[in-house]
């Protein structure tokens, strides 16, 4: 019986259907189905989320800095207060069962923030390497280094990979009880996990955009779904 992973609704306008497409694609490619929760009623929500084997949190808007306690600056985007409320208490029912959970872009931000790390409200005046690359999406357009003994170095089999790059935020203060697994040629962290968790990994970058030609960033979404499988 294949694994059923939860990803919280980001919406059904063209363009975020597009992206829907993309993490589908990657998990079931890895053998899992994938179930969208609407996110409207938040005990309806965190309740169709535990009857699944795995959790995926998805990119998206900015996280409100109030969960961090920073008042918003001019360069921070609208935020989304109904996925920050609803994916916190996800991350708050699902985490104590230990099923695995992978955090994409958004979602490694909210992981920091869930564990009282902040965020860099806008990198682009920190920023050496480019962050903010849509056309390189499929492609990558900087590198980042894993770090040994990690679960990311243990997926990638390698000490650095070339990632693409769709943000202007970033991880700052890291949150207690996460270990930084990769970080930019520049300086960001780029990777997280939950050392006391089985698996609970985040990454800044979008691995579902450049899983289909490029095998290691595959790589993740198996290792994510054989842990839903218990493997």
């Amino acid at each position: 019986m294949k694994p059923v992973i939860a990803i919280p609704q980001m919406g059904n306008d063209l363009f975020r259907k597009y992206m829907k497409n993309k993490y589908t694609r990657s998990l079931k490619n890895a053998g899992a189905d994938v179930r969208w929760i609407q996110l409207e009623n938040t005990d309806s929500a965190v309740a169709e989320m535990l009857k699944c084997s795995g959790l995926l949190l998805p990119g998206g808007a900015d996280i409100n800095p109030r969960l961090y306690h920073q008042e918003p600056s001019d360069k921070c985007g609208k935020p989304n207060n109904l996925r920050d409320t609803t994916e916190w208490e996800m991350l708050n029912a699902f985490l104590p069962f230990g099923r695995p959970v992978l955090c994409i872009c958004r979602g490694v931000q909210l992981l920091n923030v869930f564990f009282g790390g902040t965020l860099h409200q806008d990198i682009k005046d920190l920023q050496t390497a480019k962050h903010a690359d849509f056309l390189s999406k499929n492609r990558g357009c900087h590198k980042v280094s894993f770090r040994p003994h990690t679960r990311l170095e243990e997926i990638f089999k390698e000490p650095s990979a070339v990632v693409n790059s769709l943000h202007h935020q970033a991880v700052d203060k890291k949150g207690s009880g996460l270990t930084v697994s990769a970080v930019s040629e520049d300086g960001f962290t780029e990777g997280l996990e939950l050392t006391s968790h089985p698996f609970c990994i985040g990454v800044q970058w979008h691995p579902e955009h450049m899983s289909p030609k490029d095998a290691k960033q595959q790589a993740l979404f198996q290792a994510f779904v054989s842990a839903c499988k218990g493997k």
